[in-house]
């Protein structure tokens, strides 16, 4: 098992607004994020290679880097609720996981050819199907992500890390991968918030993307004023 130091990630991608004064609506705090998350995402199955896990590049590959993005996706959800009003915060969350669709899609599609519409589905609801799952687990701003929330996450893994891989993988995910992920991405969440000036919402625009959508994860919400999925 790998106890390699987190890498320098943060320092090697945007991660704060200069402008400090300016004002950005949550879709362009959630391109950030998605971009870091990404970047996470691979990085963590370098990782993982290192450690001797067998990740090929095939269809598996994608499937653990999905798996790990929605669980990224939910851990920038539970940061945004503490930095975001509700309504932003459902910007930010949504537009997060549809940017992480569209580079999922871009990538998946040109290594392995297959139809972009699958996979942008196909990850969508991914994340659907886990949101509600993560959003009954336990989050705090001082630790992060519960030790049920972080088990989960390991045993998404099961289904999509080698057999002989499958012993392992949920300690490998929940003791140094997850940890050291949701530590970088507390990082850009402070920074972006941080450095945005104000938040200002996004404008209203007619919905011109496919379904499936997004579904926002319940927790937390008002129970006189629940989030609908789109």
């Amino acid at each position: 098992m790998s106890e390699k130091p987190a890498s320098n990630l943060l320092r090697r991608t945007k991660s704060r607004f200069f402008a400090k004064d300016k004002a950005r609506d949550p879709a362009t705090l959630a391109s950030v994020a998605a971009f870091t998350t990404w970047r996470l995402g691979l990085q963590t199955i370098k990782r993982m290679r290192d450690a001797d896990f067998e990740i090929e590049a095939t269809p598996q590959y994608f499937d653990f880097l999905s798996e790990f993005l929605v669980f990224l996706i939910n851990v920038a959800d539970r940061f945004a609720f503490a930095r975001l009003p509700l309504p932003e915060r459902r910007v930010f969350t949504v537009s997060m996981v549809r940017r992480l669709a569209e580079l999922l899609t871009e990538n998946e599609s040109r290594l392995l050819g297959t139809d972009p519409e699958a996979i942008r589905r196909g990850f969508i609801d991914r994340f659907n199907a886990r949101a509600d799952d993560y959003a009954s687990f336990e989050f705090d701003e001082a630790n992060g992500p519960d030790f049920a929330f972080l088990r989960y996450a390991g045993h998404a893994m099961l289904g999509v890390v080698a057999e002989r891989d499958r012993a392992w993988v949920t300690d490998q995910v929940m003791t140094i991968e997850a940890p050291d992920a949701v530590t970088t991405l507390r990082r850009v969440m402070d920074n972006v918030v941080g450095t945005a000036g104000s938040i200002i919402a996004a404008p209203e625009e007619e919905e011109t993307t496919p379904g499936p959508f997004p579904e926002m994860p319940q927790v937390d919400a008002p129970v006189d004023d629940p989030i609908p999925p789109e």
